[in-house]
């Protein structure tokens, strides 16, 4: 089994979440909601891959407002090690990129339980800590 280790963004803007369908094409989860995420290159940090990931996948600046311990995910395709952060973005003027995504949504926090694919992120306890007080902010 291979391990992967990735960084993905909670992306948030006026208390709404950004999630994405990946595009059909994508060698892992085509056509599953996630939240942006990357492969980290070797000699980038975690922070450098996320903020490079929005940039690249979405056209926009992101600011790292809280980031959480990595976790673990399992599945068929592999061993995930996945560092989340929660990334404040002051737009919503994105340009999708078709060979990374098929469609974005801004969503509530109570909706992002409406999608099972993000089931493993949701369970995470640093993850939720990112969302679960968003009506205090």
């Amino acid at each position: 089994m291979e391990t992967y280790t990735i960084a993905t963004a909670i992306i948030r803007n006026n208390n709404e979440y950004l999630i994405a369908k990946r595009a059909p094409t994508k060698k892992f989860a085509p056509n599953q909601w996630e939240f942006i995420s990357g492969f980290i290159d070797d000699g980038e940090t975690a922070e450098e891959t996320i903020l490079r990931e929005i940039k690249e996948e979405l056209g926009i600046d992101g600011k790292i407002d809280n980031s959480s311990s990595p976790f673990y995910v399992i599945d068929d395709e592999g061993k995930w090690t996945i560092a989340p952060f929660l990334i404040e973005v002051n737009t919503r003027d994105i340009k999708i990129n078709l060979e990374d995504h098929s469609e974005i949504k801004w969503v509530i926090a109570d909706d992002l339980e409406k999608y099972p694919d993000l089931k493993p992120f949701l369970e995470n306890r640093g993850v939720k800590n990112f969302y679960a007080n968003t009506d205090k902010r």
